[in-house]
């Protein structure tokens, strides 16, 4: 079926249900050919939100994704199953400092980073995740939550072993924190729902690819369900509330 859209020049359409022919092809292939594997859940998972931020997540900013408001009531189910289990929580935000913004990287000749001012408005964790003061929130300059950021170190502290990530973009930030996160040796899950970006295919096709080849992509309600299930004892003598003690 086709959606409609609307840009700057007025609606146009786009075919998901096509695009959903030209997956269930592409799956065949991988499965015959051994990828889109299940990693399954560990013991011990933390989540991490995703420049899940006002700018992304509220309307009138250049880097506002669609759907934001499904995307964040979505999420706020997960982080709050987490929270009741005493899962640590880990927040992200990209954003630079002061008048030069000396810290603002090359990416900036690519898109207009130099509008994430580090101290703005803009840069708080959307009040629709109703985020809460002990959950910590990394400030980081590039795409991934681990790239120049102390994020794995403290995970391994924790004991972690499997990382449950959400936020914007799909193409971005959430797939590099994805690929960083496999890489650094963590089960990874992704909650259909709780991923935004900004134009049409584009999170169905980032999901469809990291779910073949770096993260397990699952429902909201399989995600819940398994967070209703942990017992924050796993964690390395720990307790998720004081994880703030850690960064």
């Amino acid at each position: 079926m086709s959606e409609k859209y609307r840009d700057n020049q007025g609606n146009y359409e786009f075919d998901q249900e096509l695009l959903e022919k030209a997956f269930a092809e592409a799956r065949k292939i991988y499965k015959e050919r051994g990828f889109q594997k299940r990693m399954g859940f560990g013991k011990a998972p933390a989540i991490t939100t995703v420049d899940m931020a006002k700018a992304w997540m509220s309307e009138g900013h250049p880097f506002t994704c669609n759907n934001n408001d499904e995307i964040c009531a979505n999420a706020l189910k997960v982080l709050e199953a987490g929270r009741n289990a005493g899962v640590p929580i880990f927040h992200t935000t990209t954003g630079y400092v002061g008048k030069e913004q000396w810290d603002l990287p090359r990416w900036n000749e690519k898109i207009p980073m130099d509008k994430l001012e580090i101290d703005s408005e803009w840069m708080e964790i959307d009040p629709k995740l109703k985020p809460r003061p002990e959950e910590p929130v990394i400030h980081k300059k590039y795409a991934s939550n681990f790239f120049g950021t102390h994020l794995a170190q403290t995970l391994v502290k924790l004991g972690v072993d499997t990382l449950i990530v959400m936020g914007a973009t799909a193409c971005a930030c959430v797939r590099h924190t994805v690929m960083d996160s496999t890489g650094y040796g963590f089960k990874t899950i992704v909650p259909e729902g709780t991923i935004g970006d900004r134009v049409p295919g584009v999170v169905e096709w980032n999901l469809f690819d990291m779910d073949a080849k770096f993260a397990d992509v699952l429902s909201v309600d399989e995600v819940v369900e398994y967070l209703n299930r942990i017992d924050d004892s796993v964690y390395n003598s720990h307790k998720a509330k004081q994880v703030t003690q850690l960064t």
